[in-house]
Formats: structure tokens, sequence, C-alpha cells
């Protein structure tokens, strides 16, 4: 269920700001706002369980979007979406590496961005329904805890996204199994996700990239050429 969810408003526009909670307020949703990126932080450490997701402008005057994302993923997975003015495909791209969740370029209507809202809402609803004390342990060293989200290898804590976690989550727990980019967008960013196949990729990569810094020494997400990827 999304209803009575709370969302933090991050732009520094009154106008944008008032305009987000006219629209949120009609479908139920619980608000607050903050008009700079320090103001956000604040907030999300002081409170990390008080909301359910953000909404974050990238274009602020003190800390923007990008680096707000940035910090709040070293604590926090609490959805994120992104809304800016800018529109280029490295702009997108460097937000969904950063943390974020879904990315929506202004001017938008506020059917879309609804829509994309109870989107994240839900895919976060239903992973929390589906929650179990579930470990994955393997004979390398890795191992992976889906009740607090972490990943070690031989006990020693990797740092990943929660698009990162949830990509190689999905890869182990079905070991062997090919999955398309089509496949992991659908199943990571859901069905409203408008993006590249290689964001797909660079969050592979920076998987990799990461367990291999760990110390793991078997490369265990494999490059199906011209299909996609599966966990060995």
């Amino acid at each position: 269920m999304i209803e009575n969810k709370t969302i933090l408003i991050v732009d520094d526009e009154f106008q944008m700001r008032t305009l987000l909670s006219i629209y949120l307020k009609d479908e139920g949703f619980d608000l607050f706002e903050a008009s700079t990126g320090k103001e956000a932080i604040t907030k999300i450490r002081n409170n990390p369980d008080n909301y359910d997701l953000i909404i974050l402008d990238i274009m602020m005057p003190d800390l923007d979007g990008f680096e707000v994302c940035k910090i709040v993923r070293e604590y926090s997975t609490i959805p994120i979406l992104m809304l800016s003015a800018r529109k280029a495909l490295e702009d997108r791209v460097d937000g969904l590496n950063l943390g974020a969740d879904d990315y929506l370029t202004k001017p938008f209507e506020p059917e879309e961005l609804i829509a994309r809202v109870k989107a994240l809402l839900r895919r976060v609803t239903t992973i929390e329904e589906k929650k179990d004390e579930v470990k994955l342990a393997f004979e390398d060293g890795l191992s992976i805890y889906y009740e607090n989200r972490s990943v070690y290898v031989n006990n020693e804590l990797v740092e990943l996204t929660a698009k990162e976690f949830e990509l190689l989550y999905k890869l182990a727990l079905n070991p062997q199994r090919v999955y398309t980019r089509d496949d992991l967008l659908y199943l990571i960013w859901g069905e409203d996700y408008v993006g590249a196949q290689r964001t797909v990729d660079s969050h592979m990569k920076n998987i990799r990239s990461k367990l291999y810094a760990a110390g793991l020494k078997n490369n265990r997400i494999i490059t199906v050429w011209g299909v996609g990827y599966k966990f060995v």
C-alpha cells in the first residue's frame, strides 16, 4: 500500500515546491520541504526513517542534486526521483549512477510525475513485503544479506548503492540465469523507466570493480555478449 507515504521535496524554487505540493497532496501524500541541499541533508540525517521518497532538484545554489544524492547514498537507500531542466543523456546517466532511482525532466505533466512517484513507492513496498532474512553465501567469501541490504567479501563490507545491490541480489538469487538488459531495466528500475541500456552496463562495471577492490578474486558477473548478464 502506498497511502500515507511521506515525501521530501527538495527544490530551491518556491513556486516549484508549491506546484509539486499541490499535485502530490491531491494523491494523499504527506509532504515536507527543503529549499537547499544542505537543509535536505540535515533533515534526512536527523530523521532518515521519516521519509519514504525524495524528490530532488539538480540545480541548486549550495549543494546541487548530484552532490546531495551522493551524500544520501552513503547512509540511506531512500528512493530518489531527480528533477531537472537538463535533458542531456549524460546528466541522466550521472544521476542514476550516483544512486538516483529515476530521473524526470522539466517541464513535465503532473500525471507523469504522479505515475513515477507511485511506481517507485510500489516497488519499495513490494520489496519490503517480500523481504526475508535471506543470506546468500558463496565459497569464495562473497555474502549477500537481503534484510539489511549489505554485501561482504571475506567479512569486509562492500559499499554498494541501492541499485547496485538490487542488481547483484537479483542475479545472485538466480545463478546461471541470463538476464537481458531490458529484463534488468524492468525489474530494477521499473516499467516506467525511460533510459539507455548502458545504464545497466555502467552499474555492472561498478559492482565488479567494488567486489574486486574488496578482494573477490572470481568474476561472478559474466557478460553474455549480445544478450545481457548472468551470475556464476
